[in-house]
């Protein structure tokens, strides 16, 4: 899926801000520099993961559009989300809804990201 219908699909689950975030990591990734490590952990939903959790947006809320337009599994978002939690760049903090299991909220380590990948 190109880059342009992946955004097209965000609106309605994810902010704004989230949105721009998203092109701007993409971006910063593409970069050479990322070649070998884009095959091992930079990739779009990397990169999407690191865009809402700045914006400390619900992982649900990612997990959800991601696997209602088949860009990845939940189990795909949640393996790559534990990794970079592992790393210390994205943390957790649970909140509770009304209804269901607690939600997750994410929100990004700027230093362990410019630490890791030097942006």
């Amino acid at each position: 899926m190109k880059l342009n219908d992946i955004v097209k699909t965000m609106s309605g689950y994810l902010s704004e801000q989230t949105i721009i975030d998203f092109l701007l990591m993409s971006r910063a990734f593409e970069d050479t520099r990322y070649v070998m490590m884009r095959r091992k952990a930079v990739d779009r939903i990397t990169a999407i993961l690191i865009a809402a959790a700045k914006n400390r947006e619900l992982f649900f809320d990612v997990a959800k559009w991601g696997q209602d337009h088949e860009i990845a599994s939940k189990a795909t978002f949640s393996r790559r989300k534990d990794f970079l939690k592992n790393l210390g760049i994205i943390s957790e903090e649970n909140v509770e809804t009304p209804f269901g299991r607690p939600k997750i909220r994410m929100s990004l380590d700027e230093e362990k990201l410019k630490e890791h990948f030097g942006i």
